[in-house]
């Protein structure tokens, strides 16, 4: 509660000095298309989200995989 004194002016004078936002190129776009095409680009960014959430996993996931093994194997090099 002591830090609502400092972040709250500031976040209104961020609130209060930003510019009106404009929607990015691909969201007039989406605006603009017609029906049969909206449908095609709703799934179109659902799939590029879910490919953008599940990569940094999927990197993880192979870079522990490996380690492990080398592990396992005793093959990773001592410091």
């Amino acid at each position: 509660m002591r830090h609502v004194g400092r972040v709250l002016p500031v976040l209104v004078l961020v609130l209060g000095l930003s510019a009106d936002l404009s929607a990015c190129p691909n969201c007039k776009e989406a605006v603009a298309a017609q029906p049969s095409e909206v449908a095609n680009m709703k799934n179109g960014y659902n799939w590029s989200v879910l490919f953008m959430m599940g990569m940094p996993f999927t990197l993880l996931g192979t870079g522990a995989l490996m380690i492990a093994r080398g592990v396992k194997r005793g093959s990773l090099p001592e410091f």
